[in-house]
């Protein structure tokens, strides 16, 4: 049943309902919708991020099939990445997005200069979508439906992450299906010079390894049903979403062996060819508990693996 706006502001602002402020807020991302075969506009993937003054941040993919364009006829056809913020009002029984700020990014285009020069057309069909008051259909602990005249926008919130149980702390990701954090101090090699020497207990490590400006993560986890360990990577992605997969080759293993830990941006010396080099972005550093550390960093193109010879 939809629900008029009035009724969600009561759900939203008091103090014992279900619908909390909070539970408005956070990221959201928006599930596919389905495009009219004639649009020349399709949005792929939007993800929303909320505050408590309903300003908002927004990163949206879309598809651009744009027949005889300009001049030259054209059948352009290209994906765009856009970054914009803002704020929404309410306005009479719906509320108005207004965007304050608006980069876009061309990729993947069949002609890239005739692309550019559509760019303008494209802001204002956006923008002139974006003028529409959307109505509040429904708002629950997951999900935030909106609608507006072209259909409707249902944006889900992530599940909360979970917290590993050994650092009391939230985790990065979500482990695949079949793998697991560690979750007891048997499960991990060398715990007492792991309980002294990092906070993470050299398993996760959080930083922005390719600098997008994203927040990546590397972390350790367990397979019961192969009795395998694995140094699992998560890069974020422009479009928002997560490219997560194993560092390296899974061990046969009952423990973590190996750890991991943070190795921050700045200058640091090859231990086999006593060449020194600078990394641009943090990296994260691989143990082997009583040996050798290798550092691993993005280049910009790959992925380098360098001996420094630091001991735990």
């Amino acid at each position: 049943m939809k629900k008029t706006l009035f009724a969600l502001l009561l759900l939203v602002f008091a103090a014992n309902a279900k619908v909390t402020q909070k539970s408005v807020l956070g990221n959201w991302t928006m599930k596919p919708a389905k495009a009219a075969p004639n649009d020349l506009l399709t949005l792929e993937k939007d993800t929303l991020v909320l505050t408590d003054s309903w300003k908002y941040t927004e990163k949206a993919v879309y598809n651009v099939n744009y027949p005889a364009f300009g001049p030259k006829k054209v059948d352009l056809q290209y994906k765009m990445l856009v970054h914009s913020s803002g704020q929404y009002r309410l306005e009479g029984d719906g509320i108005k997005k207004y965007i304050e700020k608006f980069e876009p990014e061309i990729f993947d285009a069949n002609d890239e200069d005739v692309a550019h020069t559509s760019l303008r057309e494209i802001e204002r069909m956006i923008k002139e979508e974006a003028k529409a008051i959307l109505s509040v259909l429904e708002v629950t602990e997951t999900d935030l439906e909106l609608q507006n005249p072209k259909g409707t926008f249902k944006f889900s919130k992530p599940k909360k992450l979970p917290v590993s149980k050994l650092t009391a702390k939230q985790v990065p990701f979500f482990a695949p299906e079949d793998w697991r954090y560690p979750d007891s101090a048997k499960e991990l090699a060398e715990w007492a010079v792991r309980l002294k020497n990092d906070k993470n207990l050299f398993t996760i490590v959080e930083a922005d390894f390719n600098g997008d400006k994203s927040q990546d993560a590397v972390a350790y986890l367990m397979n019961d049903q192969t009795g395998q360990v694995a140094l699992f990577l998560n890069l974020s992605q422009p479009d928002g979403s997560y490219l997560l997969e194993p560092f390296g080759s899974a061990d046969r293993s009952a423990t973590v062996d190996n750890g991991v830990f943070l190795a921050p941006a700045g200058e640091y010396t090859n231990v086999s060819t006593k060449q020194k080099f600078t990394i641009e972005n943090p990296g994260f550093m691989i143990v082997i508990f009583g040996t050798a550390a290798n550092l691993n960093y993005f280049d910009g193109r790959n992925w380098q693996t360098v001996p420094l010879g630091k001991r735990f």
